[in-house]
């Protein structure tokens, strides 16, 4: 067995706040709107540059072992973040070292860790309660503004809000790279999915190369279609309902001989149709057939059932269903209306309560195909360095609006936190506002007094052309940020706070060999 150390006491004080002190100072690096970009070093490839707070703050790994697990820790509050509402990654970071920093003075003045711990948490309920009180709905020029603080740039804010708008809270938004430059975004009406054609000889417009539909019949099938003999009934049946080049679209795995026998088929001007693969496996493709029966008013043919037991009653239907090399749009579907925002109900209710990353992404790709609408943006650029970073400001500005949309805005966050009621770790929720404003290249300390005795609401706009520390009215100015990526922001930070000043041992491996990444 490998031999672990023992640390304790002063030993572990110290490197704890080594490792807190690392995370701060890459997040506070990159945070506000005139801050700068992290250069960051990959395990392969070319470097990238990067203003996304939590892309950067995952790449701290320390050499010491108790320093990198106080900075894990950290970046544990920064990752929840992202994963709840997307933003705010570097601002929980930030926040925690204060909180952490004014813990330990109120440990070394004599107070039981344990009781610092729930100081904490009472704090964090108090702050997020008043936050709930002065968070206001957005409206369609408030979500541009929120989308703009986020990304740092008033037309992809523009665009983005436009885009997120047009489809709605429960409506998708795909970012997707394109070999051109610049940006630009489009929304898509019907039941979206990025998966196309499985075999070119299928399509029935050569010079678009895609394949158009209409009055079309739908098979969604979990069965995999492998011989002539699992396709053939299918066909038979569906030619004696609809005649002779009845519009057909089959939406599952069909293999070759099948797919041979469709060909034929369609050469001969028996039916007119097209394949398209599941774009997900394991159980989400199970959920994902079934979201597409429940719109189509289709049934799954189940992968247990023979051939032989299809009937006409088990198939979907649209209006039309354009399949190109890339996508499928299904559009005027035919499901019960009824159906269909059941299951969004309960889709909303799983998203509401999943912390998982992934599963999130997963559920909110298939509300976005149930309430009809996707809107898909398309980012560009000169090199792929510059892609990247457009990209993922692009995704945090997504998230940000979609957040406002659910829970309403506060003025600037810096701004709410600097002005919330608290009896203990007032330093700590003025701190965000005091580094915008350092990285800004203006006086924190004047600028904190400013807004402390000025008006409910008001701050400054940073980016301003003549800023001579007048505050301005920071709705009206258009200085917003979702009530939820605050809220989180003081939940996360205050959460690995409350647990992290507790620790009064560690053990670790004496053998470094035993990283965790």
């Amino acid at each position: 067995m490998l031999a672990r150390q023992i640390t304790s006491d002063e030993d572990l004080d110290a490197k704890i706040n080594r490792g807190v002190e690392a995370v701060f100072t890459v997040a506070k690096a990159a945070y506000g709107p005139t801050a700068g970009n992290a250069i960051l070093e990959l395990p392969y490839g070319d470097p990238m540059i990067s203003r996304d707070g939590v892309t950067n703050v995952e790449k701290v790994i320390l050499e010491d072992a108790i320093e990198n697990m106080a900075a894990r820790i950290i970046i544990q509050a920064s990752k929840k973040n992202n994963r709840k509402v997307g933003d705010g990654t570097s601002a929980v970071v930030i926040l925690a070292r204060y909180l952490y920093k004014e813990a330990r003075k109120l440990i070394g003045a004599g107070y039981n860790r344990m009781q610092v711990a729930k100081m904490i948490e009472q704090t964090a309920k108090e702050v997020i309660k008043q936050i709930d009180e002065i968070k206001i709905p957005v409206d369609d020029k408030m979500l541009k503004n929120v989308a703009i603080v986020s990304s740092g740039d008033e037309a992809v804010g523009q665009m983005i809000a436009d885009a997120i708008g047009g489809v709605g809270l429960d409506g998708g938004v795909t970012v997707e790279d394109f070999a051109g430059s610049g940006i630009y975004s489009e929304v898509v009406d019907g039941f979206y999915f990025r998966k196309g054609f499985t075999n070119i000889n299928l399509i029935n417009d050569p010079s678009n190369i895609e394949s158009k539909h209409t009055d079309v019949d739908i098979l969604i099938t979990e069965k995999s279609l492998k011989t002539a003999a699992d396709i053939a009934p299918i066909i038979e049946k569906i030619v004696r309902s609809g005649g002779s080049g009845a519009e057909f679209v089959i939406i599952g795995d069909v293999q070759e001989e099948a797919l041979a026998t469709l060909i034929l088929n369609k050469l001969k001007g028996v039916i007119n149709v097209s394949v398209v693969d599941v774009p997900v496996f394991g159980a989400m493709r199970s959920l994902f057939l079934e979201d597409i029966a429940c719109i189509t008013g289709g049934k799954v043919f189940l992968g247990g059932a023979n051939a032989s037991s299809f009937t006409t009653e088990m198939l979907g239907g649209a209006d039309k269903v354009i399949i190109n090399e890339n996508s499928t749009t299904i559009f005027g579907s035919q499901g019960a209306h009824k159906d269909a925002q059941t299951r969004i109900v309960e889709l909303r209710k799983q998203l509401r309560e999943s912390e998982s990353q992934g599963t999130r992404e997963a559920l909110q790709d298939r509300l976005s195909k149930l309430t009809g609408k996707v809107a898909i943006i398309r980012v560009g650029g000169a090199t792929e360095i510059e892609q990247g970073e457009v990209k993922l400001r692009v995704q945090d500005a997504i998230c940000a609006v979609q957040a406002a949309m659910a829970d309403g805005i506060v003025p600037g966050g810096g701004a709410t936190l600097l002005k919330v009621n608290v009896k203990n770790f007032k330093e700590a929720f003025q701190a965000p506002f005091k580094i915008l404003v350092n990285n800004a290249g203006y006086n924190a300390e004047q600028a904190t007094w400013n807004v402390l005795k000025g008006k409910d609401g008001f701050g400054y706009d940073l980016k301003a052309d003549n800023f001579d520390y007048t505050t301005v009215d920071l709705i009206k100015t258009g200085i917003v940020d979702p009530a939820s990526v605050i809220k989180e922001v003081v939940r996360n930070s205050s959460s690995v706070v409350s647990k992290l000043i507790t620790a009064s041992v560690a053990i670790t491996y004496k053998s470094r060999e035993q990283k965790h990444d």
